[in-house]
């Protein structure tokens, strides 16, 4: 149970309604889409700012509470599962396309921002940004990136970290940091974005992200083939690799998943 002035002051910091500490609320954010993970957060908070994380994370130091960045919680491996409880932080109000550079195919994002709306938003420009996890229609952009998300046009494109340009990240102390930006050639030092890409939140919180796109591929086509056995369909994905042609995705599915 957490002491009613570290309440107090998370109401001051980003207004009452946006601390939940009732019961039914913790609840429904004990687990994520891990089987078999739940603990009881002690209070969740959505800030609406960098600046707003920033007070936050200050304050949970200042109290020795844990903090749990989350985004829709679709993730598999209890990366926002509350096992130690703490704060579990929303990202509902920072949910912006901050803008679509054309000139130099970017794209600049809040971190609550659905990775199908980017997907729309650009696309409808003529623009591509190939990553795409299963959970799209419903995942955010910050937890794409905290969980470096593939999908299944990794084999061609590469996954979420391949698409990071640059972030703005609130590190444990409370101060802000920016990594990288809109550059091809970002070659001096440690590659500091990277390094947050994966690192599920443990390393820092991100509050913007600079994406790279690509110019949207002309045509599409689908081709769908029949195999007698798991063993000559796996052969022909390795023959496809070998002969240097690289779909965009190839997706496998035995009998069961066919029925």
């Amino acid at each position: 149970m957490l002491n009613s002035e570290f309440l107090n002051q998370l109401k001051k910091i980003v207004g009452a309604p946006y601390v939940q500490d009732s019961k039914a609320d913790r609840l429904a954010y004990s687990y994520d889409a891990t089987p078999n993970f739940q603990q009881m957060p002690d209070v969740i908070v959505s800030p609406h700012t960098a600046e707003e994380i920033q007070q936050i994370v200050r304050l949970c130091a200042s109290y020795h509470i844990p903090i749990v960045p989350r985004g829709s919680g679709t993730n598999l491996c209890a990366g926002t599962c509350p096992t130690q409880g703490g704060l579990v932080l929303l990202f509902t109000r920072m949910n912006q396309l901050i803008e679509i550079d054309e000139e130099n195919l970017t794209a600049t994002v809040q971190p609550g921002l659905i990775t199908q709306e980017l997907i729309r938003q650009v696309e409808a420009k003529g623009l591509f940004y190939p990553p795409d996890p299963s959970s799209m229609k419903i995942s955010t952009l910050g937890g794409n990136i905290n969980e470096n998300s593939g999908g299944l046009r990794g084999l061609k494109y590469g996954v979420t970290r391949d698409y990071v340009l640059g972030l703005e990240v609130v590190l444990p102390n409370g101060d802000i940091m920016k990594t990288g930006g809109k550059l091809a050639k970002d070659v001096a030092g440690y590659d500091m974005t990277r390094l947050f890409v994966g690192s599920e939140g443990t390393l820092g919180i991100v509050t913007e992200a600079t994406l790279k796109l690509l110019p949207l591929p002309e045509t599409k086509q689908t081709m769908l083939c029949l195999y007698e056995s798991l063993e000559e369909a796996a052969a022909s994905v390795s023959a496809i690799i070998a002969e240097r042609i690289i779909p965009a995705t190839l997706e496998f599915m035995d009998q069961p998943t066919l029925e």
